[in-house]
């Protein structure tokens, strides 16, 4: 497999920019150019280690997805039915080992002039590791370079290393440690680490990348990584690493409760950091304008609370479309993301209690009122004020499916005889999708950067960390914050009201409504899939429901909630863990593939 690795690195060194409009190296130097050329100036050096911010993965500004990305958990299903370049539709089936596919693939064979900056995510990271690594190795050679540029260069190496070791660990598990550039002559057969082993070898890598980083970066720099990016990343790892199915010596059945503690005190860390820079921040979300503004903007690249982002630039006027709305309103394709009713009803009611819950006053004929603030923040819903039509006067989504009153169609939802382009649930996703990006307003130009983690999260690694480690209300010894606490803060900037007593009675009780609370606020920012396997909960995703609305006069509306079976998902043991690709596998006698694979 290293081989492989090392063989295709070579191949697909690509020109790469950041927001900046730096010109960056278009070659490698593995490819003919003499290290001198490569690593004795700074801007070539530069241009070499910034390839790695162009291959990160990118969630919002890719108008070819349809929604696919969305749509591998429990949170979404695409619209994109019968063509066969969805994504989703094998994944769900459980076929993880795909050769296309952005977040399961592997391929081979690829050419030099295959440079995409969306190949599937994997391939990318072993890119980047090697780059990261020769950065590190040649770092020395630099000649015109100060102290100080030579510094937060490294720096930024060991975050990508650690970055993108990350991300290969949290989908395959354990690995051997990749802590060098490999050469032809070098022994390449390695056996796997386990997952905690793995995780402390890529703090490390944060650690000296804390001490190397800067606070910040010029204006004209914004995107690189800082201090608090690696401050941030390290509380990730470990709150993995402490999850159940990084487990197995606890059975999968719980969390380690030692390296919960590390992660929370990891994730106070982040915080106390953050409070005293300034450079990022908790936004308030207490009303919709400012909540959306964490996730877009017309002036700024990413807000004060992204702090580990892929700055996308303004996107045009089509990507968003093609992934979040329908011809009726969005300028972009048929093919897009529906939430589902599981993630609707994981959104509370405003008095903080569940809609399970017979006091909450929940009422299923009209589901979208006295909701969690959140819910009207990130999602769309029949007979929501949308966008204006072409009169001036405000839109009210027609997300219904039938109609018992006038016997015709819903003008945002297709025609009822038409079951190929009709979605598979009536929401969409409004987090991502300004309201004026639409085929009327036609206000295209905005920011929407892919936020890998923000302030938020730190909040919520706590919460769970702390709540593992220290029950819900003790407060963690050295932060002056409990597991409660944490959580309440969140929901005080979004006008949610605190957490009911009930549910801080144990942590086990607490657990489930802190995991919810997670999937509310990061709802899909691509958080959810990793969540589902780290929890080992994959259960959730064998009932799928859905709500049929049938109008029934002018303003009035029925709801019939059922399972939709056609959209549950096969999730075996198997598939807490991703395939390596069998010919790596057999290729190497100490790499030992993932069971059930």
């Amino acid at each position: 497999m290293f081989k492989y690795i090392r063989t295709i690195v070579w191949l697909l060194m690509a020109v790469t920019s950041l927001p900046s409009c730096e010109k960056y190296l278009d070659k490698s130097p593995d490819i003919g150019i003499s290290d001198e050329t490569v690593y004795g100036r700074f801007l070539s050096f530069q241009g070499f280690l910034d390839q790695m911010y162009r291959r990160n993965p990118e969630y919002i500004d890719r108008y070819e997805w349809r929604g696919d990305q969305y749509a591998i958990s429990d949170e979404a299903a695409t619209t994109f039915l019968n063509d066969p370049g969805t994504q989703a539709l094998p994944i769900n089936k459980g076929l993880f080992i795909q050769q296309g596919s952005r977040e399961f693939g592997w391929r081979s064979g690829l050419s030099n002039a295959d440079v995409s900056d969306n190949r599937p995510v994997l391939e990318m990271a072993f890119i980047n590791l090697r780059v990261a690594n020769l950065c590190i190795r040649n770092i020395d050679k630099l000649q015109d370079a100060s102290d100080g540029d030579k510094k937060y260069l490294l720096g930024q190496a060991y975050f990508f290393r650690a970055w993108n070791y990350f991300q290969v660990i949290r989908r395959w598990g354990g690995m051997p440690l990749f802590d060098k550039a490999y050469d032809s002559n070098d022994n390449l057969d390695f056996p796997r680490l386990s997952y905690h082993e793995s995780t402390r070898w890529l703090v490390s890598d944060l650690e000296k990348a804390f001490e190397l980083l800067p606070d910040s970066w010029p204006a004209i720099q914004k995107g690189r990584v800082t201090k608090a990016a690696a401050l941030a990343l390290k509380s990730m790892a470990l709150l993995y690493s402490a999850s159940p199915n990084m487990c197995p010596e606890l059975g999968y059945a719980g969390y380690d409760a030692k390296i919960c503690d590390t992660a929370a005190k990891a994730a106070y860390a982040a915080i106390s950091y953050i409070q005293t820079n300034g450079q990022y921040s908790l936004m308030d979300g207490s009303t919709v304008e400012n909540y959306s503004k964490i996730f877009y903007n017309p002036d700024l690249s990413a807000s004060a609370e992204a702090i580990w982002y892929r700055p996308n630039g303004i996107v045009g006027d089509f990507a968003l479309g093609s992934n979040l709305g329908p011809n009726s309103i969005a300028p972009g394709s048929v093919h897009y993301a529906t939430p589902t009713q599981n993630i609707i009803d994981m959104f509370e009611m405003k008095n903080g209690l569940p809609v399970a819950d017979p006091a909450s006053g929940y009422d299923p004929q009209n589901p979208y009122v006295n909701r969690d603030p959140r819910f009207y923040y990130s999602v769309l819903y029949n007979y929501a004020p949308w966008t204006r039509e072409s009169n001036g006067n405000i839109h009210l989504l027609q997300l219904w499916q039938y109609d018992s009153y006038q016997n015709k169609a819903s003008s945002d939802w297709g025609y009822q005889a038409d079951v190929r382009w009709r979605g598979p649930a009536p929401y969409l996703i409004r987090k991502f999708w300004p309201e004026g990006y639409n085929k009327v307003e036609k206000k295209y130009n905005m920011y929407v950067p892919s936020v890998y983690i923000r302030v938020t999260q730190l909040y919520l690694d706590f919460a769970e960390a702390a709540n593992e480690a220290y029950g819900p209300t003790t407060v963690v010894s050295g932060t002056g914050m409990s597991a409660l606490d944490a959580i309440n803060t969140l929901r005080r900037r979004s006008g949610v009201v605190d957490v009911p007593a009930a549910f801080t009675s144990s942590k086990e009780v607490f657990r489930e409504r802190i995991r919810n609370e997670r999937t509310v606020e990061l709802c899909f920012e691509q958080q959810r899939w990793h969540d589902i396997r780290r929890w080992r909960i994959g259960n959730v995703l064998h009932h799928i429901y859905n709500v049929e609305i049938t109008r029934t006069g002018n303003g009035k509306f029925s709801y019939r909630y059922y399972e939709d079976e056609g959209r549950n998902r096969v999730f075996e043991n198997k598939h807490y863990w991703y395939p390596i690709p069998k010919l790596y596998v057999d290729m190497l006698y100490n790499l030992e593939q993932n069971p059930g694979w």
